[in-house]
């Protein structure tokens, strides 16, 4: 009898054992599945960030390729201002220039008329000053 109830025992353990190793392969399996799920899920979320970051660089290199080009042109809008304001300088100062040379050639052409004049308005005025003295 007390083998036969060690064997009905035993026969409980046996089936008790494999109900155990079933439940724990069920939640082992299980769990395994809620991890991978986790590890799927959390990828996912890890691709989302990246690809919104990824996003964000982009829009950040696009707004500075943006002022860059904005910098280039109004510093080559300043070089040509430059250039031109260079060149409009150098025409007047050579405009004030040739004025300057027409007019020292206009003092010095009266001043060869007024020279040569001088004598006769000197005799002119000598000759008027003089009449009025003379009592004829």
């Amino acid at each position: 009898m007390k083998e036969a109830t060690k064997e009905k025992h035993g026969a409980k353990k046996g089936k008790q054992r494999k109900n155990i190793s079933a439940q724990l392969e069920e939640k082992w399996a299980g769990s395994r599945d809620e991890i991978l799920t986790r590890i799927v899920a959390k990828e996912n979320e890890i691709r989302a960030k990246t690809s919104e970051e990824r996003r964000k660089a982009e829009r950040m290199i696009e707004d500075a390729k943006g002022k860059a080009a904005t910098i280039r042109r109004e510093a080559l809008e300043e070089e040509v201002g430059k250039e031109e304001y260079g060149a409009v300088m150098e025409r007047a100062r050579q405009e004030a220039e040739k004025v300057r040379k027409e007019a020292d050639l206009e003092i010095e052409r009266i001043r060869k008329a007024g020279q040569k004049n001088l004598e006769e308005a000197v005799r002119f005025i000598v000759s008027s000053v003089c009449f009025l003295e003379d009592p004829r």
